[in-house]
């Protein structure tokens, strides 16, 4: 397993990866948003394009890249996502997904069933205007990021409307387009503030707790992140969309490491593609593929509890995978 980045006792190893382009079945098309299940499934949030609609969610398996179903893809009869920005799940699997486009939230059960919406397109509280990120916490509360809003709106797993906070600026607590959302270790809520090149840590209520971040592209800088997430270890995780990276600091906000991308082997799914045929394989023997490997506009981090790192990418059509070692040793050797 190749060590990407070390950091102090920390290593982050790229392990592999999924996907290959497609609209339909083993395969993805921009991916936007990710939630891990039991049983090592993924559920990933497809954006698909107008010219080609493949908007749905793919569920899959991360270790042997099962492909299990297609979940609100349009042959399935099902009402479809427009432009899907978010996607996350509750204890039961019950999906959650944000319709950018529709100014709504989709709920599917986890074997597909659709199970209604809510929201439409305004600025009164239980509106949205192109909501993205989506979490649900310990009580199965459902928190959207109100990105035309600039808010964040809490709702109960039904739809119903319970709170929210937020305003347009660049103070504490305030927002600039916001993305991604995710529940921290403490209960609190960390908000990728899209517009304004930071992270913010945020009570329930809205206070803010920390800022991670300012504007740039050297390290502890960012540029329109579009996620962030925190391991158990506290280690937090951003997608650094703008900069094409993902950056990881530690949870006083300290900068430890940064991911490049490093998919430099073929996923299960795009093997079979490229064996079968002999032009494919000719081409990719004659151009430098490096580029290839790097991450482009890296959409969505999330982090397991045995440290696995899904890192989805909307341009390169795949989910890339790291594993974190929080106890990494360097070899000693006696001479």
């Amino acid at each position: 397993m190749p060590v990407t980045q070390i950091a102090g006792t920390k290593a982050f190893a790229y392990v592999g990866n999924i996907g290959q382009i497609g609209a339909s079945g083993p395969t993805l098309r921009h991916p936007m948003g990710l939630a891990r299940g039991k049983d090592d499934v993924l559920y990933v949030a497809n954006w698909g394009v107008e010219s080609n609609p493949s908007t749905r969610i793919t569920k899959c398996t991360i270790d042997s890249q099962e492909w299990i179903q297609d979940i609100g893809h349009p042959e399935n009869g099902d009402p479809t996502f427009k432009w899907p920005g978010g996607l996350a799940i509750d204890d039961q699997e019950t999906l959650f997904v944000t319709d950018q486009a529709d100014h709504c939230v989709h709920k599917y059960s986890r074997d597909g069933k659709y199970l209604g919406r809510w929201g439409m397109s305004g600025n009164l509280d239980g509106d949205l205007k192109r909501p993205s990120g989506i979490a649900v916490d310990g009580d199965n509360n459902v928190w959207v990021v109100d990105s035309g809003n600039d808010r964040i709106q809490q709702f109960d797993a039904n739809g119903s409307f319970l709170s929210t906070f937020g305003a347009s600026g660049s103070r504490d607590g305030e927002f600039n387009s916001p993305w991604g959302i995710s529940i921290d270790n403490g209960g609190n809520l960390l908000i990728a503030d899209w517009g304004n090149n930071r992270v913010q840590r945020v009570t329930t209520n809205g206070q803010t707790l920390q800022t991670i971040g300012s504007p740039g592209d050297q390290n502890g800088e960012l540029n329109h992140p579009s996620s962030a997430i925190e391991d158990k270890d506290g280690d937090i995780y951003v997608a650094d969309w703008g900069n094409h990276r993902i950056q990881i600091f530690e949870t006083d906000g300290i900068y430890l490491a940064t991911l490049i991308g490093d998919a430099n082997n073929l996923s299960e799914w795009a093997k079979g593609k490229v064996s079968s045929n002999p032009d494919l394989l000719k081409a990719r023997e004659r151009v430098d593929l490096e580029p290839e490997w790097r991450f482009w506009s890296p959409t969505f981090v999330h982090v397991g509890d045995d440290y696995k790192i899904l890192i989805a990418e909307g341009q390169h059509m795949r989910v890339q995978i790291y594993q974190k070692d929080p106890s990494y040793q360097e070899a000693q050797f006696t001479l």
